[in-house]
């Protein structure tokens, strides 16, 4: 009887202990299969863990998101990587910016080699009607430009550029170059009307005008362009033609020609630099031959 009834006191206490024992385990049961009835309740569920997934997080043990490795894109290697790129960038920008600056200027020092093959033999009338000829003008130099005396606002703006170019050489130099202006409009422009025309820039100016195949022949040997526009009568139209002024030295020959761009500073400058150039190999052949030339003179 004590037998059994020890034994019944230590089923009893086995029985009670069992619950104690496996209550974590059952707990953790429990919670997986309540985690379990949610997802099958919740389907999208799969979609968010699917996208916590690509974005590099994970959940711990408490549901709570936490980074992973995966979530760091910013990183030393990019943000070099990015500078470097960056400056590169900066720099030919900027490259680019000081190329087509300097392209611009309109005053560039440069070694040409030849000149174009502009000028040439003419004749044509000057102010007071008489026949002139390009010899008339050797032994100096000329800033030629061609327009015409009806011309309302280019040809006034460009002439007063030409005397403001002369004046500068003139205050270095004295008066070694002359102005010229040859009318690309014959028919209009008779030589006392040049002369009038002429009045009002540079009083050293030569106006010089001439027939139409006269005025053809010059201007085809400076390559100038000029055609006459619409007219309403014989006496009332414009004259569309090219807007450069030619340098040309003391042999006849063309040196330089300047745009429209350039202004009269600048052009000066280009002629000072040319006139320096030949003085300078005038004195280098008078060392050489020890006597100068009328030759030498001229060139």
């Amino acid at each position: 009887m004590a037998t059994l009834v020890r034994r019944s006191a230590g089923l009893l206490r086995s029985s009670l202990a069992r619950p104690v024992l496996f209550a974590p385990a059952t707990c953790r049961i429990a919670r997986v299969a309540c985690q379990a009835r949610g997802l099958a309740t919740q389907p999208s569920a799969g979609a968010d863990q699917d996208s916590s997934k690509g974005s590099g997080d994970s959940k711990d043990a408490g549901g709570e998101r936490r980074p992973t490795p995966d979530s760091v894109v910013f990183t030393w290697k990019s943000a070099i990587f990015t500078c470097f790129v960056g400056g590169a960038c900066v720099w030919y920008y900027d490259y680019l910016k000081e190329k087509k600056q300097a392209e611009s200027r309109a005053i560039t020092t440069q070694e040409r080699i030849g000149s174009p093959r502009l000028g040439g033999p003419f004749e044509l009338l000057d102010r007071k009607g008489n026949s002139v000829t390009e010899k008339d003008f050797l032994g100096q130099y000329l800033l030629i430009y061609f327009g015409f005396t009806f011309c309302p606002d280019i040809c006034p703006q460009e002439m007063e550029k030409q005397s403001r170019a002369i004046e500068l050489l003139d205050e270095e130099f004295g008066p070694i170059a002359t102005p010229m202006f040859i009318s690309v409009d014959p028919k209009r422009d008779k030589p006392s009307l040049v002369d009038d025309y002429c009045k009002d820039f540079h009083p050293r100016i030569v106006g010089l005008t001439g027939t139409p195949e006269q005025v053809k022949k010059v201007s085809r040997a400076y390559r100038v362009y000029y055609n006459e526009g619409l007219k309403t009568d014989d006496e009332d139209y414009l004259v569309d033609h090219s807007i450069i002024h030619y340098f040309v030295g003391k042999n006849g020959k063309f040196i330089d020609f300047f745009g429209k761009n350039m202004t009269a500073k600048e052009m000066a400058e280009k002629m000072r630099s040319h006139i320096r150039k030949d003085q300078e190999k005038k004195r280098q052949r008078r060392e050489r031959r020890g006597v100068e030339s009328p030759e030498e003179e001229e060139d």
